[in-house]
């Protein structure tokens, strides 16, 4: 039989955790499901470590291992994996996280408690900081609360993708991501709240690590503050043109378009700064977006104007919420 629910982990460069993330899925209780391990063509031993523990599993559940012959990126590899899942219900999680023993179990109760119509579900999630310890407890938003598109214009919930599942049909219904998509969550969730709804389990079901591969590299030179910026400003304008496309399939565009005006106006002012060749385009894009607050407008010109500045002030906001966890702890 095709199980009915895959529990999907995408990984890349985590060989330092994806032993242990594979092992919390194929520690899974309840019906059998689909476990599928993808690889974003990693260049370390990652999709090796997979292969391996796959090969020595003799449980109930069904593992398959796949890698991409190419690093795709978050969107694109979200795209391929739900491709390649069976389950009518996709429990989402990254190779750098743990699942709990029966998150997998407590996710489809829910689900056929609604009847099965529900199209995401979400739970709160354990913090763990970089080295593997619990440091408390992340809670989101219940989003049963979020009835409509309309509720979520007003006012978007606070939510964590390493926890949640959704539904193939949403998927199917909507279509692939796009390929600078990274906020895959924000998508699933606006796409669920025009369909079945959504829903949050009040118990941590995921230990969520903090920081990760990206964080641990991040470096505050001039250079890489630039560097940065560009690929947040490319992810942003990505999500929102996402959301756009999503709610103009359904009749919902001046709706959404209107809740996301702010924001987006000011994404689309950072694109075209960070498009300029130099100073005086800067300047001249900064003068062009009427949209924007003028003093946004002027902050970010300043921070691309000295980045070598805004980097040293970024590492200095990074040090001192480092010093206040620890002393948290």
């Amino acid at each position: 039989m095709t199980p009915r629910i895959t529990l999907a982990v995408l990984a890349y460069r985590q060989a330092a955790f994806i032993d242990d993330a594979v092992k919390s899925a194929l520690a899974q209780t309840g019906e059998p499901i689909e476990i599928l391990l993808s690889d974003d063509a990693s260049p370390d031993s990652t999709h090796e470590q997979m292969r391996s523990l796959a090969t020595g599993y003799a449980g109930p559940h069904e593992v398959v291992v796949r890698r991409n012959p190419a690093n795709l990126g978050i969107g694109a590899h979200f795209n391929e994996v739900v491709r390649a899942a069976r389950g009518e219900l996709i429990v989402m999680m990254a190779g750098d996280d743990l699942s709990l023993p029966d998150r997998v179990a407590r996710v489809a109760a829910a689900w056929d408690a609604s009847q099965q119509r529900l199209d995401l579900i979400a739970s709160h999630l354990i913090d763990m900081d970089h080295e593997g310890r619990d440091v408390g407890i992340v809670e989101v938003d219940d989003l049963a609360q979020w009835r409509s598109l309309q509720d979520w214009a007003q006012h978007r919930p606070y939510i964590v993708g390493a926890a949640h599942a959704f539904t193939r049909r949403t998927f199917q219904r909507f279509g692939p991501l796009g390929p600078k998509v990274a906020h895959e969550d924000q998508v699933n969730l606006l796409r669920a709240l025009c369909g079945g709804g959504a829903a949050t389990l009040p118990v941590p079901l995921v230990r969520y690590r903090q920081g990760g591969v990206s964080d641990r590299m991040r470096a505050f030179t001039a250079e890489h503050f630039v560097a940065r910026m560009r690929r947040s400003n490319a992810t942003h304008v990505a999500l929102h043109e996402q959301w756009l496309a999503d709610a103009r399939s359904v009749g919902e565009e001046a709706l959404v378009e209107n809740a996301i005006r702010r924001e987006y106006g000011r994404e689309l002012f950072l694109q075209a700064l960070l498009a300029a060749p130099d100073l005086t385009g800067r300047w001249r894009a900064t003068r062009r977006h009427r949209d924007v607050a003028l003093g946004w407008r002027l902050r970010k010109f300043a921070s691309l104007g000295m980045p070598a500045v805004a980097a040293r002030i970024r590492a200095m906001q990074a040090a001192s919420r480092t010093m206040r966890h620890g002393e948290g702890r």
